[in-house]
């Protein structure tokens, strides 16, 4: 098993974020939008990478295309019971 240490990570860039979409909800009395997160676009991922690109050319207006098309599922953390790895 390998650990990073602060001497692998000086080293590397790739954890680094070269954009972010961040995601906002409104505050209860309207005048404020409260963050509720972000995803952080990464250029040593390919994906992230053409992403962050296309969304640059046009950031509202790409940022609307992306909301039209996106697909937002909740998954609970808690584990379903007899998920837990059989040991016996």
């Amino acid at each position: 098993m390998a650990f990073t240490t602060s001497k692998n990570v000086a080293q590397s860039d790739n954890w680094k974020a070269s954009g972010f979409l961040n995601l906002y909800l409104p505050s209860k009395d309207g005048t404020k939008r409260r963050k509720l997160g972000a995803i952080p676009l990464k250029d040593s991922k390919q994906n992230e990478l053409t992403l962050r690109e296309w969304v640059e050319v046009d950031p509202i207006g790409r940022c609307a295309i992306i909301l039209a098309k996106l697909e937002l599922e909740y998954q609970s953390a808690v584990p379903n019971e007899g998920s837990e790895f059989d040991l016996s």
